[in-house]
């Protein structure tokens, strides 16, 4: 009984600590911005089978379907698309005071895929060590 109460207080103190270090480390090596968004290149793969049993795995622009539209419509999904997009964004670094350009990178079970659209304005953190360099706040 003591073990398992140990193991939780530890386990309970470590998930603190990397939180902590994580914060720590997201307002000393960065610095906020807002970042609009001009481009976003999303491809989706699909598993296409056919009648006389062949499956064939096409890459395509998610944008060109019907089945993708309405799940970005929809507030929740069922299910995930397997796909990646690039979401190209431009922003004024805070460190410097300079016109920036640089891109994100989503996959089908991050919302940003589905939520974002050009001319959206987003939170981003700015490398202090390389204003090209950002995340997602």
């Amino acid at each position: 009984m003591i073990c398992s109460v140990r193991g939780a207080v530890f386990a309970m103190g470590f998930v603190a600590v990397v939180g902590v270090f994580t914060t720590v480390n997201r307002s000393v090596n960065y610095k906020s911005a807002k970042a609009s968004i001009f481009l976003i290149d999303r491809t989706c793969n699909f598993d296409r089978k056919y009648s006389d049993g062949k499956r064939e795995k096409v890459a395509q622009s998610c944008n060109a379907t019907d089945e993708f539209k309405a799940l970005a419509k929809s507030g929740k999904r069922a299910k995930d698309v397997d796909g990646k997009a690039v979401v190209k964004v431009s922003y004024t670094a805070p460190q410097d005071g300079s016109y920036q350009t640089s891109e994100l990178h989503f996959d089908g079970r991050d919302k940003e895929f589905y939520k974002l659209k050009a001319g959206d304005e987003i939170d981003i953190l700015v490398s202090n060590g390389d204003v090209a360099k950002i995340t997602v706040s």
